[in-house]
């Protein structure tokens, strides 16, 4: 079926949702540090299917998907996700990153693929980089008050 690409600014955050699968990584720090302070909607999936229904009754606007240390869990998400979804922006974590799994995520264009642990000033900078590249957004650049 045919599609366009429609490239949205967000002027405010009422309906920025983020999409985090699997979240056992440093997902309290990241909420309070990343999400929260700017209002974004962080919705936290636990399954593939969690992450399908969620995507197919909301706007998402990007999408955080884990790799467990012994699977290939969010590759296998990300898949399902491009079967329907062919221009979600999704970063992948990942405790060992090796050519393979650059080179499948390559291929699903995964927008960037980290290391775990998560350092969350790196996570920050690439979901920075993902809005302002995606929907010509800064609300992740913005200085936050204290």
């Amino acid at each position: 079926k045919p599609w366009t690409l429609i490239i949205m600014k967000l002027s405010n955050t009422d309906n920025v949702n983020v999409l985090i699968g699997q979240a056992n990584w440093a997902w309290p720090q990241a909420v309070s540090k990343i999400f929260q302070p700017r209002g974004i909607n962080a919705l936290v999936a636990e399954s593939a299917n969690d992450i399908v229904h969620i995507i197919n009754n909301n706007k998402i606007h990007m999408a955080i998907l884990d790799t467990p240390p012994l699977g290939q869990s969010a590759m296998h998400t990300l898949k399902i996700i491009r079967k329907e979804h062919k221009l979600l922006p999704c970063l992948l974590l990942a405790q060992k990153i090796d050519n393979r799994l650059l080179s499948q995520a390559l291929e699903l264009k995964a927008f960037s693929v980290l290391t775990k642990p998560i350092d969350l000033d790196l996570l920050a900078g690439q979901i920075d980089r993902l809005f302002q590249k995606h929907y010509q957004s800064n609300i992740f650049a913005e200085e936050l008050q204290d």
